[in-house]
């Protein structure tokens, strides 16, 4: 009966205090203005990668970039890398092959596996080796610029690694985000582990 009683409060604290995951785009930057003129060429020698950063646990749902000027059916890579200790893309954590549609938002959505733990992470748009993006244009592919809230650390690899860039490029990134408790949570959960404790107390008497 002890056991019992004490589970059951127990069970209503774990209750009270668990806050259900939710989903949400936890990065945005904007439209960029689609004009070419100015973009930045996307190719198999020019990547591109903007840091991201979560304040606990979540899971990496889909990514966007605006691009311009590939043809229906291409594909480009998105990727996403640790911080490194100079602040760049570093270890490769996970990567996703994407279909370019038309101008405009082109990404990976139902992401698999993309779990990252509280801290920063780098996402990056690359044409790998098996890729096709801008085979089908004159001009190649570009990633569209001119965005309204443009990332605050981006980088850029033209071939002899990511190096640190100020871009203005278009980036969307949709999360599922574990809930942080509120400070009145943490203030239940203490009254509740107190009641709890004074429970077993009385009824070890």
């Amino acid at each position: 009966m002890r056991t019992s009683h004490f589970a059951s409060l127990a069970a209503a604290l774990l209750v009270a205090v668990a806050s259900p995951a939710h989903a949400t785009r936890v990065v945005d930057t904007g439209t960029p203005n689609g004009s070419p003129i100015g973009a930045f060429i996307l190719d198999g020698t020019d990547f591109y990668a903007g840091q991201v950063s979560f304040a606990s646990n979540a899971r990496i749902d889909a990514v966007s970039a605006h691009i311009l000027g590939g043809a229906a059916g291409e594909t480009f890579t998105v990727a996403l890398y640790g911080d490194s200790a100079s602040h760049l893309p570093g270890t490769l954590l996970q990567s996703a092959t994407a279909t370019f549609g038309s101008d405009g938002w082109n990404g990976p959505s139902a992401l698999s596996g993309w779990n990252v733990s509280a801290g920063s992470y780098w996402i990056a748009l690359e044409v790998g080796a098996n890729d096709t993006l801008g085979q089908g244009s004159i001009t190649g592919a570009l990633l569209d610029h001119g965005v309204p809230n443009p990332l605050a650390h981006t980088a850029f690899n033209a071939g002899g690694g990511y190096q640190a860039a100020q871009l203005d490029f278009g980036l969307r990134v949709d999360a599922t985000v574990a809930a942080v408790p509120e400070p009145e949570t943490y203030l239940l959960m203490i009254v509740g582990l107190a009641a709890v404790t004074a429970s077993a107390r009385r009824r070890r008497r």
